[in-house]
């Protein structure tokens, strides 16, 4: 219904039922949210200015659409001094929409601003595990660590939000990016023994980044041979070359080359 309503560019009936589904307790999906942004971003239905009625659905909807992507942060930025401007909304209002709080946060820490990332976080009364995540990754992809850390200590001290995986990979990330080789070994095995949580590939490349950055290039092999993967030997063969030990990127480039081989070969 939605579709079919913004094909036929009846803006405001789209919203209506999306409204409906927020009422109803049902979430909208990517899917959703991608037919209202796709028809906002055209030149035939700009959803977005054709609404007169803009409530914490409508400004949702948007921020949380345009943040997942850092191209288009800088939109969502615009949509969120709409909103403030227009005073459709309390503040406090969207402070306690854990959905639309946390898609600022995110859309902050992709454009670098993680001081106004933090002050939404600071300001939300309830927060999930994306509000969490999102502050934790954005302090570590922004050269932060220290940040990073010191926030997943105190969401684990707390205990009130279970980590996810992306939580533990933005750690770990801030761990790497900072040395921290002890603390980022902590946080890997706390994983399945804390968490019941098994480390997936992406943990093990950052494990292997993280030992190879501080030159443990054995230790970081014998990572990789737990986890062995094109991601993995990649990371292992990128460490090889900032520390210059030809032979161990030779036996990584070689064990590459076999997984993508063996990858295209599916392919084909």
């Amino acid at each position: 219904m939605i579709s079919g309503y913004v094909k036929h560019g009846f803006v405001e009936k789209a919203f209506d039922l999306v409204r409906e589904m927020c009422l109803a307790n049902e979430k909208p999906d990517a899917y959703t949210l991608s037919m209202i942004l796709k028809a906002s971003t055209s030149g035939n239905a700009d959803v977005f200015e054709k609404t007169r009625e803009k409530d914490v659905v409508v400004y949702n909807a948007m921020i949380e659409g345009y943040s997942k992507s850092v191209e288009k942060a800088k939109k969502a930025i615009e949509i969120y001094v709409h909103m403030q401007r227009s005073r459709a909304t309390d503040e406090n209002q969207v402070f306690a929409h854990i959905k639309i709080g946390s898609a600022l946060i995110d859309m902050y820490s992709k454009c670098g601003q993680t001081e106004d990332a933090r002050c939404i976080f600071n300001h939300m009364p309830k927060r999930n595990v994306f509000s969490w995540t999102s502050m934790i990754d954005g302090y570590g992809k922004n050269g932060n660590p220290n940040e990073s850390l010191a926030l997943f200590n105190r969401m684990i001290s707390e205990g009130q939000i279970v980590p996810n995986y992306e939580t533990f990979l933005g750690a770990l990330s801030a761990c790497a990016h900072s040395g921290l080789v002890s603390k980022g070994r902590e946080i890997f095995e706390s994983m399945e023994r804390v968490h019941s949580m098994k480390p997936r590939m992406e943990h093990y490349a950052c494990m292997v980044d993280m030992l190879g950055r501080a030159g443990s290039l054995n230790q970081a092999f014998e990572f990789v041979m737990q986890k062995p993967s094109s991601d993995v030997w990649a990371a292992l063969l990128s460490s090889c070359r900032l520390h210059g030990d030809v032979e161990l990127a030779k036996i990584a480039s070689n064990k590459l080359f076999k997984v993508i081989g063996r990858g295209l070969c599916r392919v084909i």
